[in-house]
């Protein structure tokens, strides 16, 4: 059985110059903010992951 060939959305007229304009606004000033963390929370962040994935494991293994 064939897969569908899924058709790509090209922008055209005024869309697509908007996007266009956009695009080079951006490029020209790019809006890239610094994300902080302190150690602290990077910790926090990773042992909220291996606290889920542990759980995730558990509940494997008692199947």
């Amino acid at each position: 059985m064939a897969l569908e060939i899924k058709t790509i959305p090209v922008l055209t007229g005024e869309a697509a110059e908007k996007f266009l304009q956009a695009a080079e606004e951006n490029e020209v000033n790019p809006r890239r903010e610094r994300i902080r963390f302190s150690m602290e929370e990077i910790r926090q962040i990773a042992n909220s992951g291996k606290n889920r994935l542990k759980h995730l494991q558990d509940g494997l293994n008692k199947s």
